[in-house]
């Protein structure tokens, strides 16, 4: 009995993969562009297709895990700083819009590129914080609640752009949407009692089924399936059972996610073919779009000069779902918007780490002046 072609496909992946995790434990480099970077240097040899749907998985128990951040409690800890912080941010969606449509994107791939303008990286700027031991600081505080912010909106524009169903398919999607909701604030009670008396096993399974089995019934709808695993985390995250789903979904996500990174280099080897200037052009201003609104988001979240100057420095990463939005935009056939956002995620993360490590130290100047005794 032969070996079906995934097996080894699989085997030479993950043994990438660890090496990789092995050289990001060594030098506490961020992973995810990591396995991206990896996916470049391997594509010769792997073939995504082989694999699937492994890094598909991953994609969606990203999005689930994302929407298991958005329970009441954590909405509601959204400070009035961050939400004012975050509804200026948010002004980088609509000039990237503008950008697609300046450089003759249609509509649909307009509003993909302004995501990725938008979105900066929960996943590498959390850890990164939390690793520099930064959490305390007060610009930390902000940027933390403006990427949950930014977590929700991106997730609303997914809802009705990353589907296939045209009109129809969103209001079917919204309808859906609305009732699950309702479901689960009527059965929350319930549901709650019989997991927490169900076995480890039976929670794994059964997320991973309710979680999988939602985004492809909205994908049936012709609604995004990104969505859909996004609204299963925020069941999930309602059912008051966040930190036992959040410890057993998290090996396995972890694998899955990494797979999809490494994946999703391997692709961008072709999407770089012919990588024109103007994709160039559009990343460097992405960047320097957020550091401008980011610096007045935090003036608008009451913070001084210098840690004003450090919350633009801390936005910089760019990650998880610039790949997402990248990967909807060659989907629907706009090689552009892909170019940029692997590109942007390639060049932001380690821009972003520097400037994150070093920027207190840069920016001590623009601090208030301690008098001098007298």
């Amino acid at each position: 009995m032969e070996l079906h072609p995934s097996v080894p496909a699989f085997a030479f992946a993950v043994a990438v993969l660890a090496a990789v995790a092995g050289v990001v434990q060594r030098f506490k480099f961020p992973a995810l562009p990591l396995y991206l970077l990896a996916g470049l240097v391997v594509a010769p040899w792997l073939d995504p297709e082989v694999i699937e749907p492994l890094p598909t998985l991953g994609l969606l128990m990203l999005l689930f895990s994302v929407g298991l951040e958005f329970g009441p409690d954590r909405i509601d800890e959204i400070s009035g700083r961050a939400s004012r912080a975050g509804l200026v941010d948010l002004l980088a969606l609509p000039v990237g819009v503008a950008l697609g449509r300046t450089v003759g994107l249609d509509w649909t791939s307009a509003v993909l590129l302004g995501g990725v303008v938008y979105m900066s990286s929960s996943a590498v700027i959390a850890k990164l914080i939390i690793e520099l031991r930064r959490a305390a600081a007060p610009e930390s505080e902000l940027v933390l609640g403006v990427l949950v912010f930014e977590d929700l909106a991106i997730a609303l524009v997914l809802a009705f752009f990353g589907g296939h169903g045209g009109a129809l398919g969103m209001l079917a999607g919204a309808l859906l949407v609305l009732g699950y909701l309702a479901l689960a604030r009527w059965l929350a009670p319930a549901l709650a009692r019989l997991l927490e008396a169900a076995s480890d096993e039976f929670v794994l399974l059964l997320g991973t089924a309710f979680t999988v089995g939602t985004a492809v019934l909205f994908n049936a709808l012709g609604v995004s399936e990104g969505i859909g695993a996004f609204l299963s985390g925020v069941m999930a995250a309602g059912l008051g059972l966040r930190d036992r789903i959040e410890h057993l979904f998290a090996p396995v996500r972890d694998l899955a996610v990494a797979l999809f990174f490494l994946a999703v280099g391997v692709s961008a080897v072709s999407v770089f073919d012919g990588l024109p200037l103007l994709a160039v052009g559009l990343v460097a201003l992405a960047l320097l779009v957020k550091l401008v609104i980011d610096y007045f988001a935090a003036a608008a979240g009451g913070l001084g000069v210098r840690r004003r100057v450090l919350t633009s420095l801390y936005m910089v990463p760019r990650g998880e779902f610039n790949l997402v939005l990248g990967a909807l935009a060659l989907a629907h056939g706009e090689r552009l918007v892909a170019q940029v956002a692997v590109l942007l995620v390639l060049a932001s993360v380690p821009l972003g780490a520097v400037l994150i490590r070093f920027g207190p130290d840069w920016t001590r100047r623009l601090g208030p002046r301690k008098r001098r005794a007298t």
